[in-house]
């Protein structure tokens, strides 16, 4: 897997809290078990209806933080803040007067979001709230241990970072459709990466794991009812899978998959094995 040049590798959960020592960028939220527990069984809803337990889990692994540290420094978001299950809003508003990306007057129309969603995210990911990239402070969240959900939200940061007018494109998405132009290229963001470094394990999950998070933005705009969320998620689940059957059949059509190591065992599996005479 690709890393950053320089880069010690992202400490586990319990290696360091704060900024990580050696990735400035990133910073860990004090581990602190009753609330992390708390966040994780206000998520136990979500995490059936997007069958994906990680989803909110509030337990970011050292794989997943590593695959966004690759992400983050491959595309050059110096900019860019990573906050691991951290809770920290007075750091946010710091970092909102401070961006200089966008003006003095999108700094005030998003000064409530910003602040009422850093208070509420780490107690609530997962429930009220999802992992998410605020553009205001320029700051991706991370409360879910899923390579997909995080490489999706760093996807925001790296089509926040290609636009001119970051403050009108952020604030554009109260726009009905916006956000589901910009869910979708976040998401073909995480896609192509995968692909790109040839993680065909996590392009091929991926499916599963954001269509049916991209079903969520899809439901927001039906009436709201039980019967528009199972159905928008049940549509937006076979969707993923269908989609994931045809990375995995164009994977193996190409002689991508299985990974090397799987088919190194499989034959070396088959090749212990003695031809059983045919019985009649």
């Amino acid at each position: 897997m690709l890393l950053p040049p320089g880069y010690a590798g992202a400490a586990d959960e319990k290696d360091y809290v704060g900024r990580n020592p050696d990735n400035p960028q990133f910073e860990r939220g004090m581990p602190f078990p009753p609330l992390d527990l708390f966040g994780d069984l206000l998520s136990k809803i979500y995490q059936l209806l997007l069958w994906n337990r990680k989803y909110g889990n509030h337990r970011i692994s050292r794989e997943t933080e590593e695959k966004l540290a690759a992400f983050v420094s491959e595309y050059q978001l110096k900019d860019v803040k990573v906050r691991i299950n951290q809770w920290a809003p007075h750091k946010e508003i710091g970092r909102l007067i401070t961006n200089n990306n966008i003006a003095w007057p999108y700094k005030i129309l998003f000064f409530p979001s910003t602040l009422i969603t850093s208070i509420i995210a780490r107690p609530f990911s997962g429930f009220l709230i999802s992992d998410y990239y605020d553009p205001a402070s320029n700051t991706i969240h991370i409360f879910s241990d899923d390579p997909a959900i995080a490489l999706h939200e760093a996807g925001h940061a790296k089509d926040f970072a290609d636009q001119k007018y970051k403050g009108t494109y952020g604030l554009a998405r109260i726009i009905p459709g916006v956000n589901l132009v910009q869910e979708s290229l976040a998401t073909d963001e995480a896609f192509y990466y995968f692909e790109k470094h040839e993680l065909y394990e996590d392009y091929i999950r991926a499916h599963k794991v954001l269509y049916p998070a991209y079903a969520t933005y899809l439901i927001s705009y039906l009436p709201a009812s039980v019967f528009s969320l199972v159905g928008g998620l049940t549509i937006g689940h076979w969707y993923g899978h269908l989609s994931a059957g045809d990375a995995e059949a164009s994977l193996r059509a190409e002689g991508k998959w299985p990974p090397k190591e799987r088919k190194d065992l499989a034959e070396n599996s088959n090749q212990g094995r003695s031809e059983e005479p045919i019985r009649n």
